[in-house]
């Protein structure tokens, strides 16, 4: 077999590292507090390359041709200040073609359907390729390769021992996984072998957040099987909602007022952290509301929640204070959204078991003040008639976006929680972005920052062929929500099976 010049995989993801890096930004924000780090956004504009200099005063970028066919680029300046100039490679052309765009490392890649094919099998099967794989696909001409190598990661994709990788992906993404240590504790095993056995048997990956039964299936790994299975912590008549119900991880983040749990959900459902303005509804509007009559507006706070609708000191004595702020945390920019959320799972108690809530108007969860008490839902939201806003409730969140329009998220339990994250479209970007990490080789999306790594439109890139965000959601939902035909897009795709 003869192979092209091959450019590893280093080489590209340092490049796109680099191209990603170029577009964090804060986005101005007046209203916040100086220092105040919690209203960071990642959804920044592209930024403004000038506003002109001597060369070209009305634009903010030249182009001055070269006989060498390297092309310089002058940036920035007004006036006599000076511009950056940076040269680089870039293609030819312009008027009624548009703009170019200027060449990088990843335009450079060749196609390598042997290469892809070993990192494909590593990843839906976890071994290699047999030698007579690799003989049957590299042996063919180049142009009858690409037909090969799909009917090759259509087999990979049908073997059983995608069950395997399926479930030790959902042990990395849920951070969970074995028995339990504890006596009355439940296996951490349930909610990654659920999510594992969607993927695998190609079912509607919306059913993680709202099937009413199975929820808890066992897997055996020596036939590769999954079988049915019942959670069995819910009072009789209570349906399950997909993993929202799972006792392994009600049990697993068990915390004070529910919030191990509700960041737990945020972060795996929505791809951002909750330790940041992210773990909120960030708004750019100032704030609208006093947190109790008489009190001053909160300065930086910026959530979508009127901040009236959450506990603090003037509402709820001798509870935590949310409206509490500083120069660098302003409580209330996260936990307008948390406390709305945590109370729909603060019934489990530290098995996983539901309990109702009792006649004192006590949950199983306990508030981190003096004498440990236990949550009642004053302690998350400001319930006084005479006092506070009307119908405060709980909710999903204050708005979602569901096909591109604005509607309101509102859930009065987990069965309707589990209906509004499934129409989420946050919700379903989120799950394709992690496929898309997953096979790329890039790390658990919440860790690096929530960053997307295929909004490659930004680039205004001309290849047909790269993936993108709104083509893999395309495909998610044309395909009724399969997840493994996600996967099997990436792995087919151009950015795939280029080194």
């Amino acid at each position: 077999m003869e192979k092209g010049t091959v450019i590893k995989k280093g080489v590209m993801f340092a490049a796109a590292s680099a191209i990603i890096a170029a577009y964090g930004c804060e986005r101005p924000n007046p209203h916040k507090l100086s220092g105040d780090t919690s209203a960071v956004f990642d959804d920044c504009p592209t930024p403004s390359t000038g506003s002109g200099n001597n060369v070209n005063p009305t634009s903010g970028t030249s182009t001055v041709a070269s006989t060498t066919g390297v092309t310089t680029t002058t940036t920035g300046g007004n006036g006599p200040t000076p511009g950056v100039t940076t040269t680089g490679v870039t293609t030819s052309g312009g008027g009624s073609e548009g703009p170019k765009v200027e060449k990088t490392e990843l335009d450079d890649r060749e196609l390598d359907y042997s290469e892809a094919l070993r990192t494909a099998s590593m990843l839906v099967v976890g071994d290699l390729p047999t030698l007579a794989q690799i003989y049957e696909l590299g042996d063919l001409p180049p142009e009858q390769q690409k037909a090969k190598y799909e009917e090759l990661v259509d087999k990979l994709l049908a073997d059983p021992r995608f069950a395997d990788s399926m479930l030790d992906f959902f042990k990395y993404t849920f951070k969970m996984g074995g028995a339990s240590t504890v006596s009355g504790e439940p296996t951490r095993e349930t909610a990654p072998t659920f999510a594992a056995r969607i993927v695998f048997e190609e079912k509607d990956w919306r059913s993680i957040l709202t099937q009413q039964t199975n929820t808890c299936p066992t897997y055996n790994p020596t036939t590769k099987t999954f079988a049915d299975g019942s959670c069995n912590n819910l009072p009789a008549g209570m349906m399950h909602s997909g993993m929202l119900t799972d006792p392994g991880t009600q049990s697993l983040f068990y915390g004070n007022l529910a919030f191990r749990r509700n960041r737990f959900f945020h972060e795996t459902f929505l791809c951002r952290s909750g330790n940041e303005q992210a773990g909120g509804e960030p708004t750019d509007m100032p704030p609208q509301e006093t947190p109790c009559a008489g009190k001053d507006k909160i300065p930086g706070y910026q959530n979508k929640w009127p901040v009236n609708e959450i506990a603090g000191a003037c509402n709820n004595a001798g509870g935590v204070d949310f409206h509490d702020y500083n120069t660098g945390n302003i409580c209330a920019n996260c936990h307008a959204t948390w406390n709305h959320r945590s109370p729909l799972f603060a019934n489990f108690d530290s098995n996983g078991m539901w309990q109702p809530v009792n006649a004192s108007g006590e949950y199983s969860v306990f508030v981190p003040v003096a004498g440990s008490p236990k949550a009642k839902l004053k302690d998350w939201l400001c319930v006084d008639p005479a006092t506070c806003p009307p119908n405060v409730s709980t909710a999903w969140k204050k708005t979602m976006k569901v096909d591109g329009v604005e509607q309101a998220a509102p859930a009065a339990n987990l069965t309707e929680l589990g209906q509004a994250m499934a129409k989420d479209d946050e919700v379903i970007e989120c799950t394709v972005k992690r496929v898309w990490n997953y096979a790329m080789g890039r790390a658990d999306i919440t860790e690096i920052g929530g960053r997307s790594w295929v909004n490659l439109p930004d680039r205004k890139d001309p290849n047909a062929e790269l993936v993108t965000l709104s083509k893999l959601v395309a495909n998610f939902k044309s395909n009724n929500y399969n997840l493994k035909k996600v996967l099997r897009a990436v792995l087919v795709s151009d950015d795939f099976t280029r080194f």
